[in-house]
């Protein structure tokens, strides 16, 4: 029975919307607590769709059973709170979102009226003043768990929009949007991550570095329309010349100053390869910045349609993480993730860790294009320069190397680029992130 006036829920792609809900509510749940009956796909349908219509119209079931009334006290009070205006400013409209917030708030709920006591015997002189007495109890205490469980979907919905805005910053001048529908699970675990929060908070103090990221363009006769301009090429030439009479077009041709369209390819890059130093000393404010400028140059990379691999070190070399140049929504979950868990600890090996970078570049493809590797570190640790160099040379690489609160003389003579960073700010942030573009 629709509780939602307009919602459909007999249609397929509505139940399917309550049916991921329940199935994501079940891993959520802690193993002791089982899904209650009354958790099930219409309610889950009813919280989706009132999260994600601007405005929700609630009816009243007519002739409903027990479990449709509880339904509708359960969302008439959610409707009816003043925290459900700061939950629906992240979720209104947006199904990654919505789906979130809707399973964290059911799940809440779950934990918290499964908590409630149970009703107990008496005697039947006691039976209706005691009835109308737990009915009043239990109406305070549905309104209680409602409360909690906005509490819980607007932290929840909050952090999820951040890293759905993220993740469309990753598509931005891309012809195909990224959608995290099929990760919402990982998206759940993302949002209560503390780590995540603060490295959300870091990014955007350099967020605006994107609007500089700009792909550098080629000419090619087979690209893409970008303009206009004056030349002799037949094959391009605007289909308004074509009208002039014959004389003049051949004028025109002779003088090379036909109207073309003008059209261009993006440059073809090499690898973009982020060296990440994660030691002892690089713990606190010196890795949380390290680790967001590192989503700023995947941001880069994305964009110039290039090959990305972070790779954190201390002493040794640790798995990589790689992105192709066709981006989906879960790489950028899993991105996330891979620098969340990442801990700060262990010594310092710069140079296995840049030679390790150049054998992974020469390995996946052949050197033909110039590929860049970004060395973030604070150590200072000797590097066999003249061993870098020739590995360098043989991979076709560009080594640029940030230095946080330090100096290395090595790592000044191998680089391309090198910068020391003191300040940790979005200024610095921008200087690495355009480092050799």
């Amino acid at each position: 029975m629709s509780i939602l006036r307009g919602v459909k829920y007999d249609d397929p792609p509505v139940r399917y919307r309550g049916e991921r809900i329940i199935s994501l509510l079940h891993k959520l749940l802690p193993e002791p607590i089982k899904t209650p009956d009354y958790l099930n796909v219409d309610l889950a349908i009813t919280v989706y769709y009132s999260l994600f219509l601007p405005y929700p119209l609630l009816e009243r079931p007519s002739n409903a059973d027990e479990r449709e009334l509880l339904h509708y006290a359960i969302v008439s009070k959610m409707l009816s709170s003043p925290k459900i205006s700061e939950v629906k400013k992240h979720t209104i409209a947006d199904t990654t979102t919505s789906m979130v917030a809707s399973a964290v708030f059911l799940e809440s709920l779950a934990q918290r009226l499964n908590r409630m006591p149970r009703p107990q015997g008496g005697d039947a002189s006691s039976e209706e003043s005691r009835g109308a007495e737990e009915a009043t109890q239990e109406t305070s205490k549905l309104e209680k768990a409602v409360e909690k469980a906005l509490d819980s979907a607007q932290e929840a919905a909050r952090q999820a929009k951040e890293i759905t805005n993220l993740a469309m910053k990753f598509a931005a001048g891309n012809a195909s949007m990224l959608s995290l529908d099929e990760v919402i699970k990982d998206v759940i675990n993302l949002a209560r991550n503390t780590d995540i929060n603060m490295l959300l908070e870091a990014l955007k103090t350099i967020e605006s570095t994107k609007s500089y990221i700009k792909s550098k363009k080629l000419p090619s006769p087979r690209g893409e329309l970008d303009g206009y301009e004056l030349g002799d090429n037949i094959e391009r030439v605007v289909a308004s010349e074509l009208a002039l009479p014959q004389e003049l077009f051949l004028v025109k041709l002779a003088e090379r100053n036909l109207l073309l369209y003008k059209k261009v390819v993006n440059e073809d890059y090499g690898k973009f390869y982020v060296l990440l130093d994660k030691s002892g000393s690089m713990m606190g404010m010196k890795i949380i910045w390290a680790k967001a400028v590192a989503l700023a140059l995947a941001q880069r990379a994305v964009r110039e349609r290039r090959e990305f691999y972070l790779r954190f070190f201390d002493s040794i070399p640790y798995p990589p993480f790689h992105i192709s140049k066709r981006i989906h929504g879960r790489d950028v979950v899993k991105l996330l993730e891979y620098i969340a868990k990442i801990r700060a600890n262990g010594g310092t090996d710069i140079t296995r860790a840049i030679l390790t970078a150049v054998n992974d570049i020469m390995t996946r493809s052949a050197a033909s294009r110039v590929s860049d590797i970004i060395l973030i570190t604070d150590g200072e640790d000797r590097v066999a320069i003249e061993t870098v160099r020739r590995a360098l040379a043989r991979a076709n690489a560009r080594l640029h190397t940030v230095m946080i609160y330090g100096n290395n003389p090595d790592l000044r003579a191998l680089s391309d680029s090198y910068m020391i960073a003191t300040k940790l700010d979005k200024e610095e942030a921008l200087k690495v992130v355009m480092a050799g573009s």
